[in-house]
């Protein structure tokens, strides 16, 4: 606690939200078997961050609005055509070779507008304005807290869709909100933690908490609680040692994972 009182609010603020938004949606993600689809959507958040930054530079149109507006776009198309039956995993994959692409070109415009492609490609926290900060954890709260209250029927759709549709269950409504909650997670908080370290925040929580935890509700607190410790410890060992703390971020949950491992003996059984 001491070490956090040297550090300003919304860097605080920043790093906790985000931690808390990938943190508790990670979970869901294993269950609903979008694991693939996780690691594209950072490709669809950095090609719409850098056209959105060159649409604000030509149109002097606020560039956050419509980077996310793009990110929804290509999260709920590939979010589509997995509902109309075509396989999550071959949705993905057109996902991110798609916005690969477009990435490449939207860095390359980018640049010659003036944006910063450092931030959105490794993130900095530290730029984040008290509002901004604010937002972010606002953010991560209203994730926690839907799916502490939803995330149950959402992680059954992923079980069992067939029996889920047939009991009346409104699939396609969860799944849009699934959907909206993954674009949002890596459209809005790119320039917090960087295209790199989403794909480690959106996929190690997870893998660290599912094994220990035991359904929905508790994986989606569990999760929400290490990204969000996560979060904070990296933004002091970030300042301890010099490295961007949305790395440090990183390598504390990898690190956490790899000791929870070896205490549950997986790799000795292996």
């Amino acid at each position: 606690m001491l070490g956090l009182a040297l550090y300003p609010s919304e860097w605080v603020f920043a790093v906790a939200g985000a931690g808390l938004a990938y943190g508790s949606l990670s979970p869901t993600l294993y269950s609903r078997r979008l694991l693939f689809l996780a690691g594209a959507a950072p490709h669809s958040a950095l090609a719409a961050a850098s056209l959105g930054a060159v649409a604000a530079a030509l149109t002097g149109v606020g560039g956050a609005w419509i980077s996310l507006a793009l990110g929804l776009t290509l999260i709920y198309a590939a979010g589509y055509s997995i509902y109309r039956g075509v396989d999550p995993d071959t949705a993905a994959a057109l996902l991110a070779g798609f916005t690969a692409s477009l990435g490449i070109a939207g860095l390359y415009l980018a640049g010659r507008t003036g944006a910063s492609i450092s931030t959105l490609v490794i993130g900095d926290p530290l730029l984040a304005s008290r509002t901004e900060a604010l937002a972010v954890l606002a953010l991560g709260v209203l994730f926690l807290a839907t799916l502490l209250l939803l995330g149950d029927r959402i992680a059954y759709i992923g079980v069992d869709r067939e029996d889920a549709m047939l009991s009346g269950t409104r699939v396609w409504a969860y799944d849009l909100l699934l959907y909206t909650m993954i674009a949002l997670s890596t459209v809005g908080l790119i320039t917090v933690v960087g295209f790199i370290l989403e794909h480690v925040l959106l996929l190690i929580p997870g893998a660290l908490i599912l094994p220990l935890t035991r359904g929905s509700r508790t994986a989606a607190l569990a999760g929400g609680l290490a990204g969000s410790a996560a979060g904070v410890g990296g933004l002091i060992l970030g300042g301890l040692t010099g490295i961007p703390p949305a790395a440090a971020s990183g390598l504390i949950l990898m690190l956490t994972y790899l000791v929870v491992l070896l205490h549950s003996g997986v790799w000795r059984s292996g």
